[in-house]
């Protein structure tokens, strides 16, 4: 085992948040999400395999929670029938036993991809008979490590800190564009080692790729598309914070600034999950104008989404020299996408995906055996028609809190809930709308278990009596908070 040097920081920072609180540790949790190419620890002795610092601050969080009765109480809550703690819990408990069955009944029953480490740590996609692995396990971890982040998080917004919640994700959206900003200057610098350190994990690295004359953004993930599927949750969260006139003056920044990357990241899977997501909020806009809660902020979103953008784009038109490239990049990306070397093998992994699917009788090849390129292909080829099942559950729950608090609220800090709750919501649909174009596995990430969980906390905690009553159990002095000025200021 080899400690890099951000382990040794993010040692430190966790030992700071068992001491100073959950509200520190969670917003520490939060900021370190963006690592997403960072290894904190190495394990040579597993092949090359490396623990991200998110993860391991995740043990820091869950460590502050065992100190203090009231939050775990409250976490623990979160999984109560039938609120859409029970289905998610439901999912990961049935995808674990999954990977621990399944993959023992079915072996040798069919053809799979999965992924392998080679002598030199670096991953790699084979086929082989399906059999158990070293990636059941770690799999089973990472899901059950979701399961805690969307416990915790569900845990603190039921006790009053929702708002809290948001401005550190507003704050993580700031940060995860200037870390795209930081990403593109080293670049163009022709200094891109200089952020290695950030980028130490044995993954393999697309930091420094163009795309017809285009940078292809990554920022601190390894390549572009794990990039846009992360900015395009802080996009849509923001952006939704904004049009409901939530309290922060970094929103509309924020939304304005990351929706740019997006625009310039290349990426495949951000544009098309782009597209979709980007429909969905008109819709939403379009939906308070008939009902007649329309606010100037959602009149400014749809004309500059249905008439300023299709006149600049007829503009671009009329300039032959920057419409030929804004042209080529479209096409590289979307339209010859399928025909080059990267669309036929993802093809040929969903395609074998699905026939293992069919092969094991629809129960799938367990958690963490089969890879696809496509979040509902892995569902399926992994833990079958009962874990896909149990998902859409989860997500109906989770759509059905918005629905119902859909009613005149009778306080104000219910109106707030309810505004966090829904950029929760598009935010998680942002993520699962990503994993559908591209996702190679059923691990949807810390991050879609932090927005989930925000969503599950602001929209099914009791009406009355949720004022901050819980905010001494949360952290031993209020002095602590100070170390974090920006989050914290309301």
């Amino acid at each position: 085992m080899t400690i890099e040097v951000i382990g040794y920081i993010v040692f430190l920072l966790g030992a700071f948040g068992i001491v100073l609180g959950a509200r520190f540790a969670i917003a520490v949790l939060c900021l370190s999400v963006l690592f997403g190419a960072a290894a904190a620890i190495q394990l040579p002795s597993l092949g090359g395999s490396s623990i991200q610092p998110s993860h391991l601050l995740l043990f820091s969080l869950i460590a502050c929670c065992m100190l203090r009765p009231r939050l775990i109480q409250q976490a623990l809550a979160s999984a109560a029938y039938p609120g859409p703690g029970f289905w998610f819990a439901g999912y990961i408990l049935f995808s674990v036993l999954s990977a621990f069955f399944l993959p023992r009944i079915f072996q040798g029953a069919t053809l799979v991809y999965s992924s392998a480490r080679g002598a030199s740590g670096v991953m790699s996609t084979i086929a082989s008979p399906l059999s158990p692995g070293s990636s059941n396990l770690t799999q089973s971890v990472y899901l059950l490590s979701d399961l805690a982040c969307f416990a915790v998080v569900c845990g603190l917004a039921q006790l009053g800190h929702a708002r809290f919640l948001a401005q550190t994700l507003v704050m993580t959206a700031v940060t995860c564009f200037a870390l795209a900003c930081l990403d593109v200057a080293t670049f163009m610098a022709g200094q891109p080692e200089w952020l290695d350190f950030i980028r130490n994990a044995n993954y393999t690295m697309h930091t420094a790729e163009t795309m017809s004359g285009f940078k292809r953004i990554v920022g601190s993930y390894p390549e572009a598309s794990a990039y846009g599927s992360a900015a395009l949750a802080y996009f849509t969260f923001t952006v939704m914070l904004w049009l409901e006139r939530f309290p922060s003056r970094l929103a509309g920044f924020a939304a304005l600034s990351i929706g740019v990357t997006i625009l310039l990241c290349t990426s495949t899977t951000a544009y098309i999950a782009g597209a979709l997501l980007l429909s969905a909020v008109i819709a939403f806009s379009l939906n308070q104008l008939v009902i007649g809660r329309t606010t100037t902020r959602h009149a400014a979103f749809l004309s500059v989404t249905l008439f300023v953008v299709p006149a600049a784009v007829i503009g671009l038109m009329l300039i032959p020299d920057a419409w030929n490239a804004v042209n080529d990049l479209a096409s590289l990306t979307l339209v010859d996408k399928l025909e080059s070397q990267s669309g036929e093998e993802r093809t040929a992994w969903n395609t074998l995906a699905l026939t293992a699917f069919v092969e094991t009788a629809t129960f799938g090849g367990g958690l963490g055996t089969v890879r696809a390129s496509s979040f509902p292909a892995a569902l399926l080829s992994n833990i079958g028609v009962a874990g896909m099942v149990l998902f859409l559950v989860f997500v109906h729950s989770l759509l059905n809190a918005a629905r119902s608090k859909k009613r005149p609220e009778r306080l104000g800090r219910t109106i707030e809930d309810r505004t966090i709750g829904l950029a929760a919501i598009f935010a998680s649909m942002a993520q699962i709308a990503s994993a559908t174009v591209s996702a190679s596995g059923t691990d949807l990430g810390l991050l879609f278990s932090i927005t989930a969980g925000l969503a599950a906390g602001c929209l099914t905690r009791p009406d009355a009596s949720r004022e901050r009553f819980a905010q001494p159990h949360l952290s031993r002095t209020s002095a602590s908070l100070t170390t974090l000025p920006v989050l914290v200021s309301r």
